[in-house]
């Protein structure tokens, strides 16, 4: 799963992505000089926004040892922890500026508890119809439609929404992306992995798919 992710984000297929966030983390807390990622995975998306804010430094957070590893290579001002983000984060109480959860489980209370009082908490989670074109082709598992209202009811308690965007982008596959693709997400644990050569070699390469993914700015209550 870590390398499927390295070699699809590393193909840049989730650059806008990447590059909005940043954009978002820049205008929302400039100032940051402490920022975390809550389950970082391979550590793309908190690199980019390192490069967007100069004088900060990062932290990413992952179960993975393997992907805690590569994150920790990701940015010379990024250091890795492995850690269950959904027990406690490995973080002193209003310790961090800025934390990301991108496309992770979100422990609220446990972000609540390591940002500063001003700090901001950014959440990047995907829409109903994002990349829908391979999980039609594939049979992959289904974006939640009240994904944001679950959401809400996670946050709702600790945090205040500030700001809220969506994200669309296209993207051209070839066929080892779309096996990249299926290996990285959790639909790897659901299918049978041998039937999907068979399945992907059926589909055009390039494949035409869209990212569209929703991106949520937040305050401590």
């Amino acid at each position: 799963m870590v390398a499927a992710r390295e070699s699809f984000l590393g193909a840049q297929h989730f650059l806008p992505l990447a590059q909005s966030i940043a954009r978002t983390c820049l205008h929302h807390a400039p100032g940051a000089r402490f920022l975390i990622e809550a389950g970082a995975g391979t550590g793309y998306h908190i690199a980019h926004v390192l490069a967007a804010l100069p004088r900060s430094t990062g932290l990413a957070l992952d179960l993975s040892k393997f992907a805690a590893r590569r994150a920790a290579r990701a940015h010379l001002r990024l250091d890795a922890v492995v850690a269950d983000i959904l027990e406690t984060l490995p973080l002193k109480s209003e310790s961090v500026d800025l934390a990301l959860n991108i496309f992770a489980p979100r422990p609220a209370s446990e972000l609540h508890r390591i940002l500063r009082p001003q700090g901001r908490l950014i959440v990047a989670f995907p829409a109903p119809h994002h990349m829908h074109e391979v999980r039609n082709a594939i049979d992959m598992l289904n974006i939640d439609p009240g994904k944001e209202s679950r959401l809400a009811r996670t946050l709702h308690s600790e945090f205040r929404l500030l700001d809220r965007q969506h994200i669309q982008w296209p993207m051209e596959l070839q066929h080892h992306d779309l096996t990249a693709f299926v290996k990285m997400g959790p639909t790897a644990r659901h299918i049978e992995l041998s039937s999907l050569p068979g399945k992907i070699a059926r589909l055009d390469s390039p494949l035409r798919a869209t990212g569209a993914v929703n991106i949520n700015v937040y305050e401590r209550k």
